[in-house]
């Protein structure tokens, strides 16, 4: 199968700074292609085809390992990564049976928190999504002026309040959460969604963070994630079909999947057809 250059030139996520064991050899696959990577004696990141032998591009930025099987331009950057006030720390990843672009958009998806995420990201009867702004700068989609009631929605922050989020799409399988952060408000924490497309059905999720929470342990905070993310993993392992359908009239919207829209609209003009389903 021949993959569309757009999709090929990407850094993908294979691992988290906290994964890896020095001297242990990782085997995965990456758009269908087995691939091993690992951290040498000298603690140097590396991966090579399985197949061919081939060195494959590396890189080692927002506390994550990447690679690439073309040619890749400069990583999307995230300042706040190097901010010394903050904590960083990621989610253990987690394989879904669903393209890596399903779980993108998953992501990008507020109408969900209130069936999902009670308790957390949301509650009845607060179900309604604002009317938000959705635009395209540099290559890259924004959604601002997001607003949300969250009953709780940090692990150190007890009371519910409206919570504003900024969503960044970065590339066709990587997006960035900018959200309140209650124990500062003034500021945003940084939560991460990076996808690693094994196969145009199957991904693994990384999920990165730069969390201005300095009261809970990193354990707190991870599982606090990681517990939002296990309850997403039903309806992404579920979805009919696990392609994500281009078709402007294959599946009914609302104006809360604003973005959702203006993401569909991105991957077609860029011409992804990777993990997407083409015919109705």
């Amino acid at each position: 199968m021949k993959i569309e250059s757009v999709v090929l030139d990407q850094w993908y996520p294979v691992a988290t700074e906290n994964m890896l064991v020095a001297g242990k050899v990782y085997h995965s696959q990456l758009l269908g292609q087995p691939i091993e990577y690992g951290l040498d004696e000298n603690a140097t990141f590396y991966a090579t085809h399985r197949t061919t032998q081939a060195q494959l591009p590396v890189l080692m930025q927002h506390y994550t390992y990447w690679i690439s099987l073309g040619n890749p331009p400069a990583l999307f950057s995230i300042p706040e990564f190097q901010d010394s006030e903050r904590r960083v720390l990621a989610t253990v990843p987690v394989s879904v049976r669903t393209s890596g672009l399903r779980v993108v958009e998953n992501f990008l998806d507020m109408a969900h928190f209130p069936f999902i995420h009670e308790g957390t990201l949301g509650e009845m009867p607060f179900t309604a999504v604002k009317p938000y702004r959705v635009d395209i700068e540099n290559d890259e989609i924004y959604a601002r002026d997001c607003e949300f009631y969250q009953p709780m929605a940090a692990f150190s922050h007890e009371g519910g309040m409206n919570i504003e989020y900024i969503y960044r799409v970065s590339g066709p399988f990587n997006a960035v959460l900018y959200k309140t952060c209650p124990l500062q408000p003034a500021k945003k924490d940084i939560v991460c969604l990076f996808v690693q497309p094994c196969e145009e059905d199957r991904s693994i999720v990384h999920m990165p963070m730069a969390c201005l929470d300095d009261s809970a342990s990193l354990e707190e905070l991870r599982l606090f994630r990681q517990n939002i993310l296990g309850q997403d993993i039903g309806i992404l392992n579920n979805q009919v079909p696990r392609k994500l359908p281009l078709l402007a009239d294959f599946e009914i919207s609302t104006g809360a999947d604003a973005i959702s829209l203006a993401y569909r609209r991105w991957l077609n003009e860029k011409g992804v057809c990777y993990g997407t389903f083409q015919n109705a």
